[in-house]
């Protein structure tokens, strides 16, 4: 089977067939992935699968995900990508939303492993109850669930393209021979866009680390031109082993989370390389960016040219050419308090509040939609708490009420949070739980919950009602 198709004719036209493609301990040129593409296309296709049917795709992160994914997309098929650290109970339930007429699962073997392995088995199993694709959408996959359940967002070829084209008009993105070292699953919206198909587009090598600790995560930006990650990945850099050096290193990329004033600091005075900001969802794709880390961490940088963006009532919203809903006749509404995009195009909020630079047109994060009594934006109470000396992580959810999930050392005291939020923020802004706990919970993919509901479903705190104002 040919990978001739969109993303082969349009992705892999200039690249060179010896040229490397990826790294993660062995090497793969651009030449033997159109071969192993093309191999499991062939496969594939004898299992049934044609244009139009619907396949969703987990497991071991390695570069037979990334050869699937291409074959699917080589043969017509609907891409489902699941998260690879989803838990058995949120596959299912993502499984039976989606409701795939085949079901592809990647190293079993290796499941829950933490590793990225250069090849694994494929098995193939045929989707209970399986559905052809409802939409034009060539990907589909699902927004982290950080705010709520985990949302459906459809991408069709067109989209992609658009997205990797404007990811090209950066003049600080990787270019032809350069290496990026890609530390997010591609799973995730940005890896697999501005990290594995925008390298594709322009013949950059991808380097993913072996296994997520700080060892092998420092080894692949070692020997990498630049870096996209996210928060995390830079506070682990930061307090690599001694001697670690990223000789190459030039453009650093956080996304997916907000970045700490003190990581972005720390890693520029250790390394020498101010940590840029990328902004986007997965609905929508890459929004803005600063990649150069110039505005700081507190900004989202300025929109990506081609990128139609609002403000309204203090909300980001951005523009979309046709809906990216793909289960529209589903029950599951993923957007209940704002009218859908017609078919023909139209602006999905992200419930990001941010305010705009008039002067630059930057734009920067003020928290999500909902506010305290006084006023006060849920990200400064966030701010505030996080300078404590006794707190690592703090999450303030709100607005009625609002409440404050803490991690902190032994030290750390409830009163001394609201004392301490009362002196810089004043009374009507102090949250009115306080809710400690060994450590912040986080989504299948590394960010931090945001969603009252799924943190009482997990333990960390009593549903409102079930306990006293605690201050």
């Amino acid at each position: 089977m040919s990978d001739k198709g969109w993303w082969g004719d349009r992705l892999l036209a200039a690249a060179d067939p010896r040229a490397v493609w990826a790294r993660s301990g062995s090497a793969v040129s651009f030449g033997a992935l159109r071969e192993e593409t093309a191999r499991l296309a062939h496969i594939l296709t004898c299992y049934g699968i044609r244009p139009g049917t619907t396949v969703a795709v987990h497991g071991t992160p390695s570069f037979t995900q990334l050869w699937c994914v291409f074959a699917l997309w080589s043969i017509g098929a609907q891409v489902i990508l699941l998260e690879p650290a989803l838990g058995r109970a949120e596959r299912a339930a993502l499984l039976e939303l989606s409701a795939p007429q085949f079901v592809v699962s990647l190293g079993e073997r290796y499941d829950g492993e933490g590793l990225f392995v250069p090849e694994c088995e494929v098995l193939v199993r045929r989707g209970r109850g399986g559905l052809p694709a409802r939409t034009s959408h060539c990907l589909v996959q699902f927004s982290s669930g950080t705010t709520g359940r985990p949302k459906a967002a459809g991408r069709t070829a067109a989209s992609l393209l658009t997205e990797v084209e404007r990811l090209g008009s950066l003049s600080l993105m990787p270019g032809a021979g350069e290496r990026v070292a890609v530390l997010e699953p591609i799973a995730h919206s940005f890896a697999l866009i501005g990290g594995v198909l925008h390298a594709l587009a322009v013949g950059a090598t991808v380097v993913f680390p072996a296994s997520a600790d700080s060892a092998a995560v420092a080894e692949a930006v070692a020997c990498s031109h630049a870096v996209l990650g996210r928060p995390h990945h830079f506070a682990l850099l930061t307090d690599a082993a001694a001697g670690t050096v990223l000789p190459f290193l030039r453009l650093a990329v956080s996304g997916g989370d907000t970045l700490p004033a003190e990581t972005a600091g720390a890693f520029a005075r250790r390394y020498g390389v101010l940590v840029g900001q990328a902004y986007g969802t997965t609905e929508t794709g890459i929004v803005s960016t600063d990649l150069a880390g110039v505005y700081g961490p507190e900004s989202i940088g300025v929109p990506v040219p081609g990128v139609r963006t609002r403000v309204r009532a203090g909300t980001l919203q951005v523009h979309v050419p046709c809906s990216p809903h793909p289960y529209e006749s589903h029950a599951y509404e993923p957007w209940p308090h704002e009218p859908r995009p017609r078919e023909g195009g139209g602006w999905l909020s992200t419930y990001d509040l941010v305010t705009r630079d008039p002067a630059t047109g930057a734009l920067w994060l003020r928290g999500r939609a909902g506010r305290t009594a006084s006023g006060a934006q849920l990200l400064d109470i966030e701010a505030v708490l996080r300078a404590h000396r006794h707190v690592t992580e703090a999450v303030v959810l709100g607005p009625d009420p609002v409440e404050a999930h803490v991690a902190g050392t032994d030290e750390l005291a409830r009163a001394d949070l609201s004392a301490w939020c009362r002196r810089f923020l004043g009374e009507q802004a102090v949250p009115r739980r306080f809710h400690m706990v060994p450590e912040l919970a986080r989504s299948a993919n590394g960010k931090l919950l945001r969603d009252r509901d799924r943190l009482h479903e997990r333990g960390w705190a009593p549903r409102p009602g079930l306990a006293g104002r605690r201050r």
